[in-house]
């Protein structure tokens, strides 16, 4: 490499022409693809972890952001077979088809650069995209070991549960639309470790579903009782601790099979 500085001109040009042919340009090839295809796999691998802890610790029925930011990544994803076909058609008619790789490149440089500025308008118009979830947080089965059911344990937690259950509905926390388990662990006096472990393990549900299900049961009463018809769903969804118009109807198909709407209809 060092001996190219000090030839001529055209032995300068015949390297440069020939050097995607030398052995060790086309380990690096194997290598970028290589590395490429582990660094989008660990990006899916963190996403939907991210997802787990979210669902595990907050509240917040709009988990838009990061289905958004999936999407992109396997949109990107896809996108990288163009430079696997660019390489291919290399492969096979080699470096002299150069109107064939010029034109796969100006597609994948605009397919690129659209799909760039759409991720950056997603993003500024979801700001929500810089904050992610906290870090420091993992999912429940990597903090907790498995233990064994015994008689005792059993019962010990389905006390536990009974006097969560109890607090949920006498004290309705869930009208807290940004509540966390954090803070519902202050409440209720358990650790934060512990309750994750009750609700997500013991309970068999995301906390993120377990207190929607109060949220929706709370909007159930409210769209079954005739004294509060002129409240409107939107009203309501803000009342039982939802803040999203589409969130709330979703969970409310997902639970009960009608819309809000329907349900109103059909109880009145």
């Amino acid at each position: 490499m060092w001996g190219i500085y000090f030839v001529e001109r055209p032995e300068k040009i015949d390297f440069i022409n020939g050097m995607n042919d030398m052995p060790l340009m086309q380990f690096f090839y194997f290598l970028f693809e290589f590395l490429f295809q582990v660094y989008f796999i660990a990006s899916f691998l963190a996403i939907r972890k991210s997802k787990t802890v979210y669902l595990e610790n907050y509240t917040n029925p709009n988990i838009s952001e990061l289905n958004a930011l999936f999407k992109i990544t396997i949109l990107y994803y896809a996108l990288h077979f163009i430079v696997l076909i660019r390489w291919l058609v290399t492969f096979i008619f080699g470096w002299g088809k150069v109107e064939i790789r010029d034109w796969i490149v100006c597609l994948d440089g605009f397919a690129f650069l659209f799909c760039t500025c759409w991720y950056l308008f997603v993003a500024l118009n979801n700001p929500e995209f810089f904050r992610g979830v906290n870090s420091d947080l993992k999912p429940i089965t990597e903090v907790v070991p498995k233990q064994k059911n015994s008689p005792l344990l059993v019962e010990e937690k389905s006390k536990e549960i009974e006097f969560l259950k109890d607090f949920m509905l006498e004290k309705e926390p869930y009208l807290n639309s940004s509540l966390t388990i954090q803070e519902l662990s202050e409440q209720v006096k358990i650790p934060v470790k512990d309750l994750s472990t009750l609700i997500n393990l013991y309970m068999d549900k995301h906390f993120f579903d377990f207190v929607n299900e109060y949220r929706i049961e709370k909007a159930m009463q409210i769209l079954k009782d005739p004294s509060q018809n002129e409240l409107t769903v939107l009203e309501i969804l803000y009342q039982v601790g939802f803040n999203s118009k589409s969130s709330f109807n979703t969970s409310f198909k997902k639970y009960t099979g009608k819309t809000p709407t329907d349900f109103r209809k059909q109880t009145l």
